[in-house]
């Protein structure tokens, strides 16, 4: 008999589809008629009803059921093949609440494969960290293998202050990330690596980097390898392999310099091997002259038994490598001293003990082995876990240790040394109650902690003390707030703290309630009105602190706006969201125009509006396009901070965001007209125009480009009469050859710094503690970033310099290496001498401009007796040329 209660449900199922949603009480009808089905029984007969329904595939609630129904037959496969269905659908209607409620049905008894698509849906929307963690954690042990979740779960991480955990994962991303071949753009993750991580993990570092290097281009990789070399040799000395190290050989380059960074790279390799400098010389890396295959062919023969390396002969016994060419070994055995022996024999016959083992030690320094056995010391566990392969049980190990220290008594040591080797970083005695021992993961710590002491009168070192000390024990926070929070509480005022440090202090002391929430606001307000922006403190869990506390407080919407011009992208967004539900859309609309309308004051907010709007443009309060094009045109024009016109001319470069806008149509006349003012009488860098006029042309305002290219074309023509200075104009950079020199010096200068004095600064400030807040390393960075551009502009205009001393010059015009003296018309105004060189010549003395300064325009072209209006601080004042004359470096005033 057909279940009436069926009829009627699938009665209802004949109209339209409904909305997906966990909320519709379709839902609840429909689990609750699944139950009734299932127990009576009834489950079978309802999906061979639910086949002959038309709509059985596409409405969600008919495939709750089916799902639902096919689950309680234990059809598994089957049910999640229909809920994955419905849970899709959810998810395209953000119906988080429905994902959640489908979601154990694809975890238990065991997680399918879409559960991960599940799970980071609903990670993306967790009320907290916490959470989101939790649901990224459970995603990853699904698939370990996905790049994007470990990304995101160490983000996470990190925002909650667990920067191991986090580190773990940002690793664990990148080498998934390179394995995959995906190595476009990873550049600024690996210098964050090589900075923060490689202290903590500097083999798994040294590894990353060279499986990249094995992928990308030298370009690429040489400045990283520099960068990471120093630590590297420092720290990872014997971490990497030569099978670390082999594939990136083919990418040498035959240069003395790139052979050079292969034999450090080796070094690293055998740093614990017992003669490196022999194997070095001996493999002949350092020699470009040497192919790289040969020197890849020999190698993995000499450190299979290099030099120095301990070995065993089942006949012979104990003995030593002498020396090692790669095809033949000279060897000391017992009654053998300076045995030859052919690498293939060697490798079938002989067995090398571990350099850093326990049996070398004892035979090296057998007096220096017993006494550490003595001691108790878990350096001999830490070596027979070498000699061993690093695993193994104490039954595993008596053999081993005896055969070390024949005689010895080893009951002895295991119970003395117990405490010693349980707090020992490098030994994982997780299980040493059931005797199994293991050399420990890299990095991990075992310690007692004990709280900072810290100076009430020392602010500053306190903070940087207090952060050091919770990245190693965050743990320990909740015990460190009682003992100090109530001092760090007055720190937030405390005027020997910059503004940074005061705003350190403050979330520090508000996270732990060191202060009430009307002072500590109050705090705030002081620190806002100096100045302090959410960038200021580096943790991000910090600056999100930071603008919490903000909510409401005095100067509330300028601290905002500060966050929207922040360098993270979170905060920018933070920023932007709180605004609109702050000032409402209309307002928030207005003033994001006023605030790109004022570029000129505020360079950095106004372009991180354009950037964000010009790559979100349906976004709420985005301006039109034409705004945006035009403030970008306008910001062009001016002097901006380094770094800040790259970013905007990628906007009008060909192919960017303003073409893909317009599509090959001119903007609105109001912008045309706003566009043309500007570039027509363009007072900024020529070679910042130069896209902006290609993008115009591109655009439908080619005849905007060509006026100005008419000006600019007439100008030239007055620069050096009678010749051809088109090309002058546009090609070349006009200078005398003093200023060619001192460029040339400058250059010298700042390639040498870039290479010793700010890589010193560099590593002296890493060495101060936390990069993330360490205000010496950022300015550091920062000094070496400008340096870097700095270069640039310098070998551009060096390679572009065309010398005046080498032109002819027409002393009849104002011109190029011409000086002309000035009598004035205006009763106010004084007699000028002028004396027209190059760009950057006028650091050569006083009165001495360059062609292109806008005090010069007015004469250039201009002969004796014409009268010209010449711009001053007062304002335009009109002279007449009383003459002329050539005039160069050396000739007399």
């Amino acid at each position: 008999m057909f279940d009436s209660d069926l009829r009627h449900y699938l009665k209802a199922a004949q109209g339209d589809e409904p909305p997906a949603r966990f909320t519709d009480p379709r839902w609840g009808e429909t689990e609750a008629l699944a139950r009734r089905l299932i127990e009576t029984s009834a489950a079978e007969a309802a999906l061979r009803a639910l086949e002959q329904e038309p709509a059985r595939k596409k409405r969600w609630d008919l495939l709750l059921l089916a799902g639902l129904l096919q689950q309680g037959l234990g059809e598994r496969s089957l049910s999640l093949d229909a809920l994955e269905v419905v849970a899709d659908k959810l998810l395209a209607a953000d119906d988080r609440e429905g994902v959640l409620a489908l979601l154990p049905h694809f975890l238990d008894p065991e997680p399918s494969g879409s559960a991960v698509r599940f799970l980071h849906y609903v990670a993306k929307g967790a009320a907290d960290e916490e959470e989101r963690i939790e649901r990224l954690r459970e995603a990853v042990g699904i698939r370990p293998g996905d790049a994007t979740l470990h990304r995101e779960i160490s983000e996470a991480l990190e925002r909650v202050g667990d920067m191991d955990a986090a580190r773990e994962h940002r690793l664990r991303a990148l080498e998934l990330t390179i394995e995959a071949g995906v190595i476009e753009g990873l550049g600024e993750t690996l210098l964050r690596v090589i900075e923060e991580d490689l202290a903590h993990g500097p083999g798994r570092v040294a590894r990353i980097l060279l499986r990249y290097a094995a992928r990308a281009d030298w370009s690429d990789v040489e400045p990283l390898l520099e960068l990471a070399l120093p630590e590297l040799e420092a720290k990872a000395r014997g971490t990497i392999t030569w099978d670390d190290l082999a594939p990136i050989g083919p990418k040498f380059p035959g240069r003395a310099a790139a052979r050079a960074i292969a034999a450090r790279l080796l070094g690293i390799v055998v740093a614990k091997e017992p003669h490196p400098e022999t194997i070095l010389e001996g493999s002949g890396i350092a020699d470009p002259s040497i192919p790289f295959d040969q020197v890849a062919a020999r190698l993995p023969k000499i450190l299979q038994l290099p030099p120095g390396a301990y070995v065993t002969h089942q006949s012979w016994g104990l003995g030593r490598v002498l020396a090692s060419d790669g095809e033949s070994l000279t060897l000391e055995l017992p009654g053998r001293s300076g045995h030859k022996m052919s690498f293939a024999m060697a490798s079938r016959s002989l067995d090398r003990l571990p350099p850093d083992g326990l049996r070398v030690l004892a035979i090296e320094d057998e007096a220096r082995a017993r006494a550490l056995a003595d001691e108790g010391s878990a350096e001999v566990l830490v070596r027979v876990l070498r000699d061993v392969g690093g695993v193994a049980t104490q039954a595993q190990l008596k053999p081993r240790l005896e055969a070390a220290l024949p005689g010895y008594d080893w009951s002895a040591y295991w119970k003395q040394a117990k405490d010693s080797w349980k707090a020992d970083p490098r030994i994982d005695s997780s299980e040493g109650y059931r005797g199994n021992f293991r050399l420990a993961a890299e990095g991990s710590a075992a310690a007692s902690v004990t709280l900072p002491r810290l100076g009430p009168r020392a602010p500053a070192a306190g903070l940087n003390l207090i952060k050091k000390f919770l990245r190693e024990h965050p743990e320990e926070e909740h015990a460190l707030k009682e003992e100090v929070g109530a001092m760090v509480a007055r720190w937030a005022d405390d005027s020997r703290l910059d503004v940074p440090g005061r705003a350190q202090a403050l979330c520090y002391a508000a996270g732990w309630h060191a202060l009430a929430a009307d002072a500590a606001r109050a705090s705030l307000e002081a620190l806002i009105g100096e100045g302090l922006r959410p960038d200021d403190v580096a943790l991000g869990l910090n600056q999100d602190q930071l603008l919490d506390l903000a909510h409401g407080a005095e100067g509330e919407e300028r601290f905002l706006w500060r966050a929207v011009e922040s360098r993270l992208p979170r905060l920018r967004e933070r920023g932007r969201a709180r605004l609109r539900a702050l000032l409402g859309d209309g307002r928030y609309a207005k003033t994001v125009e006023q605030q790109i309308a004022r570029s000129g004051e505020e360079t950095g907010l106004a372009t991180r509006l354009i950037e964000h709007f010009t790559a979100k443009p349906a976004d709420p309060g985005a301006p039109s396009k034409e705004t945006l094009l035009v403030a970008t045109i306008r910001l062009l024009e001016r002097e901006l901070p380094e770094g800040v016109p790259e970013r905007l001319l990628v906007l009008v470069a060909e192919g960017g965001v303003f073409d893909a806008r317009f599509g090959g149509s001119p903007p609105d006349a109001e912008a045309s007209d706003a566009i043309e003012r500007t570039v027509v009488h363009w007072a900024g860098s020529e070679r910042r125009l130069v896209p902006i006029l290609e993008f115009l042309h591109r655009n439908g305002l080619g005849p905007i480009a060509d006026e100005y290219e008419r000006r600019r074309k007439a100008r030239a023509q007055g620069l050096l009469e009678g010749k051809s200075t088109e090309d002058v104009e546009t090609q070349f950079v006009l200078m005398t050859r003093g200023t060619y020199d001192r460029l040339q010096e400058d250059l010298k200068r700042m390639a040498l710094e870039l290479k010793t004095s700010i890589p010193a600064a560099i590593e002296k400030a890493r060495q101060l503690g936390d990069l993330r807040e360490n205000a010496e390393y950022e300015a550091a960075k920062q000094r070496q970033a400008n340096a870097a551009v700095r270069i640039q502009e310098l070998m551009k205009t060096i390679q572009h310099a065309r010398l005046i001393e080498n032109m002819e010059i027409d002393p009849s015009r104002v011109g190029v290496g011409t000086e002309a003296r000035l009598a004035p018309l205006d009763q106010d105004a004084a007699p000028m001498t002028l004396w027209i060189l190059g760009e950057g010549d006028n650091a050569l003395g006083p009165g001495i401009l360059s062609y292109r300064a806008p005090l010069a325009r007015p004469l250039l072209g201009k002969g004796a007796g014409a009268e010209v209006a010449i711009p001053t601080i007062e304002g335009p004042r009109r002279y007449r040329i009383e003459s002329i004359r050539k005039r160069l470096p050396g000739d007399p005033a």
